[in-house]
């Protein structure tokens, strides 16, 4: 059964401030992963887009880029291409629990080699639900600027989620998540109304604070 949600969140950001550490230091350039998708916008019946299948969709292309890994935090962007140019369209900050299930150890090892965590549960049969922590705009940073093509500072659709996976009968917490968009793509009203309302208010708010921060502290890059 699921964990209690605001245990995995502390426990997890007990160790994301080592982590991300050691990310605002390192350069993205350095031997990026690559996995470049070619899938079409076509979810199972009653399934929501995901974000992979949205960027694919709206532009034509979808790749993820793995700027920084380790056991507990992944950086990635995911961007589409043309005219070999890559532009950012989702900033991406995960967030792993201290212990995974080894129910979705197979589907885990895959991301880790840089697979996109949707696509990889949707094609294990795994749905994928989101809990929606909180919606904000940010001013977008220089790492981000540079990876979407856009000023620094302009505004920016961000979107903090914890991330469920589920067959019948078992639901597993796999990850937290901070995603940046692209002005282009998705702006605060637009996430709204994808994926509703926030969680109302509870004992997370703090944590939810502190993920935000160290999401925006990856953002700003070295």
């Amino acid at each position: 059964m699921k964990n209690s949600s605001a245990t995995v969140v502390q426990s997890a950001l007990a160790a994301i401030a080592v982590a991300l550490g050691a990310l605002h230091a390192a350069d993205c350039a350095s031997q990026p992963a690559t996995s470049p998708s070619s899938s079409t916008a076509r979810p199972a019946a009653g399934r929501q887009l995901l974000n992979s299948e949205r960027i694919q969709h709206r532009y034509g292309s979808y790749g993820i880029e793995v700027l920084e890994s380790d056991a507990r935090v992944r950086v990635s962007n995911l961007y589409s291409e043309a005219g070999g140019q890559r532009t950012c369209r989702t900033f991406a900050v995960v967030v792993y629990p201290a212990a995974l299930d080894a129910a979705i150890a197979t589907e885990h090892a895959e991301i880790v080699r840089g697979g996109s965590i949707g696509a990889v549960f949707a094609a294990h049969g795994w749905r994928v639900v989101k809990t929606n922590l909180r919606y904000v705009e940010i001013d977008a940073p220089a790492r981000v600027a540079r990876l979407m093509r856009i000023a620094d500072g302009t505004r920016l659709a961000a979107h903090a989620y914890e991330l469920d996976v589920a067959k019948p009968g078992r639901s597993i917490e796999y990850a937290l998540l901070v995603e940046i968009h692209h002005p282009d793509y998705l702006q605060l009203a637009d996430l709204r109304t994808i994926y509703g309302p926030a969680a109302a208010a509870s004992v997370r708010e703090r944590a939810v604070d502190e993920l935000l921060a160290t999401a925006l502290t990856a953002a700003r890059g070295p």
